[in-house]
């Protein structure tokens, strides 16, 4: 499963809320030609970067932005409801942050800060972003590869075998 699959899965499950990932700019263009369902979570990708532990096991890590975002009511005097909304989607982030400590397959390594993102006149969603950096905690190590290419070396040596054994025998029948 991809690290992608694993946030998605991590904030699908603490928050139940759908899940759209992709470029900021994209994720605009897809927001505003609508079919979405609101509130939602949102990510996308800052900073994507592999790093070595100690032991020579490669984890990937990604600094991230997920914006917990919904409609927003907007009325000549919004504030008092806009936050109301916003705060909804503070839980919503707080509650998958939470969840993080007892994952099983991603690691918090920084909360980067959290932002609130406001309706204008061109959009009506308001959001709670939240910009980490997580790490996926089973990596890869060198064994992993050694391990895939002993495997595929001992298919291609059977499959090579059976090969000849079949032409053997139609040599044998030939004959």
């Amino acid at each position: 499963m991809s690290i992608i699959n694993k946030i998605q899965q991590s904030i699908e499950v603490a928050t139940g809320l759908p899940f759209y990932y992709d470029t900021p700019q994209t994720l605009n263009e897809r927001m505003s030609m609508g079919g979405w369902s609101f509130p939602c979570a949102m990510l996308h990708i800052l900073q994507s970067n592999a790093l070595q532990d100690t032991n020579g096991i490669l984890r990937e890590r990604l600094t991230i932005e997920v914006l917990f975002a919904t409609t927003s009511s907007l009325d000549f005097d919004g504030t008092k409801v806009e936050e109301e909304e916003l705060d909804i989607m503070k839980r919503h982030a707080f509650k998958w942050l939470l969840s993080l400590f007892r994952s099983h397959d991603l690691r918090l390594i920084t909360l980067n800060g959290t932002n609130r993102y406001y309706a204008t006149d061109d959009a009506i969603y308001s959001a709670y972003g939240v910009n980490i950096t997580l790490e996926e905690i089973e990596g890869v190590s060198s064994c992993d590869f050694h391990a895939e290419s002993t495997a595929e070396s001992t298919a291609e040596s059977a499959e090579n075998s059976a090969e000849s054994t079949a032409e053997s025998a139609e040599n044998s029948a030939e004959n």
